[in-house]
């Protein structure tokens, strides 16, 4: 039996870009390029301030014409900003519905290793890395680029609103902070320090430059979303990276991620066929999800959480249903809810009704292996709590755009 492989798969469809992971020739990531590709978060804009809302403490920016942002103001912000004066914001978050587009003042730029940010001159590591003489070695490693980089080196005419970049923006030159991500705890040194000095200099261009440039100018635009995506994975988590464009190939061989990229180029079985691409992306919409077993989970997404019902439904059918069958289900249950959480790129609040469980041993086995499957998860997602009732809550942080958004306007 051949070893199963992970893979990133970057192609076509419906002609926007899509990446997507799987294990073996199972989907469980899909991003795809924003709908509007004028306007992606991460983005860095010279905006003009349209109005200032003094009783919902926001800003609303025009990012170009005919598109605007919502910038929420801290008490300093609201005495200084007034309309028509010019700032310089970063998009943290997609458009969505009728709300705009959130933006910041604070500007984060993210590597595969680190991310560059306004703060206080620290260095962060990611809590995934545990092992203390590895944490060392990357504060000291970030900590040395940051002390021979000269940030100070921009106008001086920094006081002007639209270099207003945090609060106070003469303090912004001297308090870069550095977040080490986990892919850099086996990254060479080199790789990593490289980065956080390009990075440096790309925000210190930004600084430098936004004084500057006219109004509605894309300062920094974000790399593409299959650059994002890759990053999201440590590099020991993908075993090959394929695809069918030509110029994503060319991007890829020029970069050092120590990945395996192979331009996929058999017309007579595409891409999207090769690993049933469109019939995954349309059931990452369907309200019911089968199990192997018979059973099912029902998914319903409201604004405030997402609910997800598991059923024995088939399972049981005609069976004695017995302790180890709930537990199997349950076990079962879980693998699937980690990877639809990770599908469909459900965020915020999550409640999984599981199949009751009288056992306390059961339960524990199941919270176990949901803990095991969401440290898997390259975005941040939580076990919190377990009920009585089975009912067990899960929190994941908000990236990329909604799959059913993204992929299906």
């Amino acid at each position: 039996m051949s070893e199963i492989k992970n893979s990133i798969v970057i192609t076509d469809y419906n002609d926007k870009t899509v990446s997507l992971f799987l294990k073996g020739e199972t989907i469980y990531d899909v991003v795809t390029s924003d709908p509007d590709d004028s306007i992606n978060v991460g983005d860095v804009y010279v905006g003009r301030i349209q109005s200032v809302v003094n009783n919902i403490n926001a800003a609303f920016i025009d990012l170009i014409p005919g598109k605007r942002g919502y910038l929420k103001l801290s008490d300093k912000q609201k005495k200084i900003l007034k309309p028509e004066q010019e700032i310089i914001v970063q998009i943290i978050k997609p458009a969505k519905g009728d709300k705009d587009p959130v933006l910041s003042t604070d500007i984060e730029l993210p590597g595969r290793y680190a991310v560059i940010k306004s703060g206080d001159g620290t260095v962060s590591v990611s809590k995934k890395i545990r092992d203390e003489m590895t944490i060392d070695r990357l504060k000291s490693l970030a900590g040395r680029v940051l002390g021979a980089f000269d940030i100070n080196n921009i106008n001086d005419d920094n006081t002007e609103i639209r270099s207003q970049v945090v609060e106070d923006p003469s303090a912004c030159a001297d308090r870069l902070s550095v977040t080490i991500r986990t892919n850099a705890a086996d990254a060479p040194d080199d790789a990593i320090t490289d980065e956080i000095h390009r990075l440096c200099e790309t925000m210190r261009a930004i600084l430098s430059h936004g004084s500057q440039r006219v109004l509605y100018s894309r300062l920094y635009r974000e790399p593409p979303v299959y650059i994002r995506h890759i990053n999201s994975y440590r590099s020991d988590m993908i075993d090959r990276i394929i695809t069918d464009q030509p110029d994503v190939y060319e991007v890829l061989t020029g970069k050092e991620h120590g990945i395996p990229v192979e331009l996929y180029s058999d017309t007579s079985f595409p891409l999207d066929a090769r690993f049933a691409i469109s019939t995954s992306i349309n059931k990452a919409s369907d309200r019911r999800v089968w199990l192997k077993s018979g059973a099912n989970l029902i998914i319903d997404r409201t604004e405030a959480m997402t609910v997800i019902d598991v059923n024995t439904a088939k399972a049981i059918e005609g069976k004695r249903a017995s302790r180890s069958t709930f537990l199997k289900i349950n076990m079962e249950a879980a693998d699937e809810v980690a990877r639809q959480l990770r599908l469909r790129n459900i965020s915020g609040i999550i409640i999984v009704d599981f199949i009751d469980m009288k056992d306390k041993s059961d339960n524990d086995l199941l919270i176990s292996h949901m803990r095991d499957l969401l440290k898997e998860d390259p975005v941040k997602a939580m076990y919190v709590d377990m009920t009585a009732l089975g009912l067990m809550e899960i929190t994941r942080k908000k990236q990329f755009s909604d799959t059913s958004l993204s992929v299906h306007s």
